[in-house]
């Protein structure tokens, strides 16, 4: 019978797998892994819900693995979302010292930072998170809050992620369907790199993306702060079928050759070289193809794709900001040479992501395809040890519609 426990449960619903994590917080904040379980996802394209009957058995079998091996029963938990509709942006509040004597009081400093939040969405979207990144007074940063100090001018500078609604909500409504309460849903990208990243990778500043089979996450990190996020539809399924298109095969074969002969750069030792097909109930059993071509096709799409998002950090010049350097995760981070045409793009160090500052089974933690999962229920036990709030709701949510 399985034992009832105060424990922390983080769900990821990706276009090629259902993912659950099972932990546990000690008093001190140090996170232990009890469990994973997943599934293959059968109604997720892109990082959305296209078929919630056949997602939900997928996520019914995901959780009842994670509650088998953990030993504990599920009735709550933190739920990621992804998808195109995902976006981040900075954004900064200010508020005047209105007292006679400038003296800054702690209501100056939440109003500059409810003035940050003040933000006009797109029609329907809800904010899923408001990261503070810097508080200034008079235009000079300040370490904790200036509460105290003499000032004219409070400004609160905040990165906010938003998405839309009504798509959170249906992920919502389909883990509600299974008599699991919602806590909050968390956005993948941004639980990635709490999984990932060490405290001394946040200070000196990392890139973590996160490569799934339909949808790439992507989080700047420095410090505390975020500093840029955002989601491409683009993974590796895209690849998959850039590859079908490219050899004119069909799509599962073309997914074997991804992960048995795959990979991200054209090396010398592909040139010249074959790779025998050998299905015979297809009729190609004799037929063979080019490495160097397999190479070339994997190896466009991943550029695009890195390309974009170096574009996007570029633009707010953070790159000469990541000392920590690019930390890659997802399935398709072990595509080999993935490391390789990261350095290139990006000229930082690439290291393949693993789970870190975790306690648990060493193998799962060492599978960056699980960091996500992991990092949704630590980010769990961080909101709850932090920053108390009622848990969500579709009652919750539907107030924020815009």
């Amino acid at each position: 019978m399985p034992k009832e426990s105060p424990i922390l449960v983080g769900l990821e619903i990706g276009t090629s797998k259902i993912c659950a994590a099972i932990g546990e917080e000690n008093e001190r904040g140090e996170f232990t892994l009890l469990g994973i379980g997943q599934a293959k996802s059968h109604g997720v394209r892109k990082g959305e819900i296209v078929d919630p009957a056949k997602a939900q058995e997928d996520v019914r079998a995901a959780l009842g693995n994670a509650e088998e091996q953990a030993q504990v029963m599920v009735r709550n938990l933190f739920l990621g979302v992804t998808g195109r509709h995902i976006e981040g942006f900075n954004n900064m509040g200010m508020h005047p010292v209105a007292s006679d004597d400038r003296l800054v009081t702690a209501q100056d400093v939440a109003d500059a930072a409810n003035n940050a939040k003040a933000i006009t969405l797109p029609a329907e979207h809800t904010i899923l998170h408001t990261i503070r990144q810097r508080i200034c007074l008079d235009g000079i940063e300040i370490a904790d809050k200036p509460v105290g100090m003499l000032g004219r001018k409070v400004e609160a500078h905040v990165h906010v992620i938003h998405g839309n609604s009504l798509r959170i909500q249906n992920s919502m409504r389909l883990v509600q369907a299974l008599s699991i309460e919602v806590n909050q849903p968390v956005f993948n990208g941004l639980a990635n790199a709490q999984a990932v990243l060490s405290p001394e990778d946040k200070e000196n500043g990392a890139l973590v993306i996160d490569i799934g089979g339909g949808a790439t996450e992507f989080v700047f990190q420095q410090g505390q702060a975020i500093r840029q996020s955002g989601v491409f539809a683009i993974g590796g399924d895209h690849v998959s079928n850039d590859i079908a298109l490219g050899l004119k095969i069909n799509i599962g074969l073309a997914e074997r050759l991804k992960i048995q002969h795959g990979a991200a750069v054209v090396g010398a030792d592909s040139r010249g070289r074959s790779v025998r097909l050998g299905d015979d109930d297809l009729g190609l059993s004799q037929r063979e193809v080019s490495l160097e071509h397999l190479h070339r096709i994997m190896s466009a799409r991943l550029q695009e794709l890195l390309e974009l998002i170096a574009e996007r950090c570029s633009e707010a010049c953070l790159l000469d900001e990541a000392r920590a350097g690019v930390f890659l995760s997802g399935g398709c981070s072990h595509i080999p040479g993935i490391d390789t045409l990261a350095q290139r793009i990006f000229r930082l160090p690439v290291t393949r992501a693993t789970c870190r500052n975790i306690t648990g089974n060493s193998a799962t933690l060492g599978h960056p395809e699980f960091a996500t999962a992991i990092g949704i229920a630590r980010y769990g036990g961080m909101r709850l040890r932090n920053r108390p709030r009622p848990r969500f709701s579709l009652r919750n949510v539907l107030p924020f519609l815009r």
